[in-house]
């Protein structure tokens, strides 16, 4: 069986100035996607020193996380890897520890390969051309998100969950108008419907035998 691993790392966490606290916040965060999300099929967890990793049995919500997680631990930036493969040992269900197979290798590879890049968000390009332009995209998007700010970050998160915009006010503490103006400033939208199909092309990539 298939299924999306994501595995993330801050980025100079050693540097932090208030490191501690940071880890603490950055450990509730995860529990908090923990707590949403029913599709994981092994939770967000903390392995060595600030990286983290998790398991999906389907996409659904994955970019949503990804947002969400970006904004609550913002102006942090974090390094963020998703791919898609088998896992030939069993699955963890309380912690992303001990577990093997393609998906994670595939991941572990993409990350390596942003750090190299300078990128925050990557996806496995399977190399065989079909996952050309998504991998393009989404290196794209990377380059885009250096300078979204935290409200920016919540509002594209709370998007992707098909949140309307007087909620998205309310969520951020900005008028109507300051929603609509940075949903145009970034082309949100446009970056929605990308980010939708993607994630269904994951699904059927999972889904795939």
């Amino acid at each position: 069986m298939k299924y999306l691993v994501l595995i993330g790392d801050v980025l100079a966490s050693r540097h932090l100035p208030e490191r501690a606290q940071f880890q603490r916040r950055l450990k509730s965060a995860l529990q908090g996607l923990n707590g949403r999300r029913k599709v994981l099929a092994s939770p967000y967890t903390l392995t060595l020193g600030d990286e983290f990793q998790a398991v999906y049995r389907d996409t659904q919500g994955v970019f949503a996380d990804i947002f969400t997680l970006l904004a609550e631990v913002a102006p942090v930036r974090v390094r963020l890897a998703v791919a898609v493969g088998e896992i030939v040992t069993p699955i963890n269900p309380r912690q992303s520890i001990g577990m093997d197979g393609p998906a994670f290798h595939r991941a572990r590879a993409r990350l390596e390969r942003l750090k190299g890049e300078g990128r925050l968000l990557g996806i496995h390009d399977s190399g065989d051309g079909r996952w050309k332009l998504p991998a393009a995209t989404l290196a794209v998007l990377s380059g885009l998100m250096e300078g979204w700010r935290q409200t920016r970050l919540q509002l594209f998160a709370g998007m992707l969950v098909g949140t309307l915009v007087p909620e998205l006010a309310k969520q951020t503490r900005i008028t109507t108008r300051a929603v609509n103006k940075n949903i145009r400033a970034a082309d949100l939208d446009e970056w929605k419907h990308i980010m939708d199909e993607i994630s269904r092309l994951l699904s059927e990539e999972i889904k795939a035998r």
